[in-house]
């Protein structure tokens, strides 16, 4: 059980380090799925808005509901999404910022800066008065 919650972070806190090797982790696991599902996919989608898709996720909706676009790719691209706000949210938390600045990382075209900006963020120092 140990093992799970530190895996998952209960503690509610990222530092800089582990955000930044999350979001590598995060990153190549999407590049190799992307990557197997163009590979066997037999209608070929197009590559462009798949790599458009990184930056606003939202535009690969409508091509997976008309078929054009593999199910995988979006279910990467959710997975992806999810887990970098996760891990975004606990970074500006260990920061000392308002842990909501975490959800731009999900907002098209504001989540590759507020990424940067998360990723070289210094931690917050603890005082004593954090614990009144």
């Amino acid at each position: 059980m140990k093992a799970l919650s530190h895996l998952l972070h209960c503690d509610g806190r990222t530092d800089r380090l582990t955000y930044q090797r999350n979001v590598a982790a995060l990153i190549a696991a999407k590049l190799i799925a992307d990557s197997i599902t163009l590979a066997v996919a037999v209608p070929q989608p197009d590559i462009g808005l798949i790599a458009y898709g990184w930056l606003n996720p939202f535009t690969l909706i409508e091509p997976w509901l008309t078929g054009d676009l593999s199910s995988a790719i979006c279910a990467s691209t959710f997975l992806f999404f999810t887990a970098l706000v996760w891990n975004s949210v606990h970074r500006a938390r260990d920061a000392g910022w308002n842990h909501w600045i975490g959800l731009l990382t999900a907002v098209p075209f504001a989540n590759v800066p507020a990424t940067f900006l998360l990723s070289f963020a210094p931690r917050r120092k603890h005082t004593v008065w954090d614990l009144v």
